[in-house]
């Protein structure tokens, strides 16, 4: 029984990093006013990475090392996303460790505090994004600025809205692998406390 605790405990853990590769990475729905519909575009951080390799492009856009730069206009926002990353990378840490933890330990406290940590860095990446998003849907920060100056910016500042920016999901398939985790750590914990009163009632 123990082994299969272990198992089970490093399959979800592993499971972490597909779900962040492959499920939707980021929701972008933006709308004009010039039309009635709008444009809705989910990105895997598959896709993204493949941007920066410079195997696919942005909206036909290629990113070219050296000429594509951070716009200046996303400079209010850069520390709410940088928290957004780090907290991220933090909980793929957290994954890494569980996984090599299961692998050679049977201990389950570590692995109950380690994937209770890792339910709350990925809910409060998730919220340092949207903080940081929310510039962008509220106003604050008009996104044509990052891409274009003067009278263009100006025309189409008014026009153009940025209506959804978040997280597309790979988020939630993280955190049911931390709360499937905790919850078999739970679990494991209450059969093996029910089987040693069995043996003691046994004994007696």
């Amino acid at each position: 029984m123990k082994y299969l605790y272990r198992i089970v405990n490093a399959l979800f853990a592993a499971a972490v990093f597909p779900a962040a590769l492959f499920l939707d990475g980021i929701l972008l729905r933006a709308s004009t006013s010039l039309f009635d519909y709008g444009l809705e575009e989910r990105f895997t951080f598959m896709r993204i990475i493949n941007i920066f390799l410079g195997k696919e492009t942005f909206f036909g856009i290629p990113y070219e090392p050296g000429v594509t730069t951070w716009p200046e206009a996303f400079n209010p926002m850069a520390g709410r996303l940088i928290a957004s990353i780090v907290f991220f990378a933090i909980t793929l840490a957290i994954a890494i460790f569980i996984f090599f933890w299961s692998v050679f330990s049977n201990k389950r406290l570590p692995i109950a505090i380690a994937s209770a940590s890792g339910i709350v860095t990925m809910i409060v990446s998730t919220a340092c994004f949207k903080a940081a998003t929310d510039m962008l849907i509220n106003g604050s920060i008009n996104i044509v600025n990052a891409f274009t100056d003067g009278w263009i910016a100006s025309l189409l500042g008014g026009i153009v809205n940025i209506d959804r920016l978040e997280f597309g999901g790979f988020q939630n398939g993280i955190l049911i692998c931390f709360i499937f985790i905790l919850a078999w750590t739970g679990a494991y914990y209450l059969i093996e406390v029910g089987s040693n009163e069995e043996k003691v009632k046994k004994h007696n």
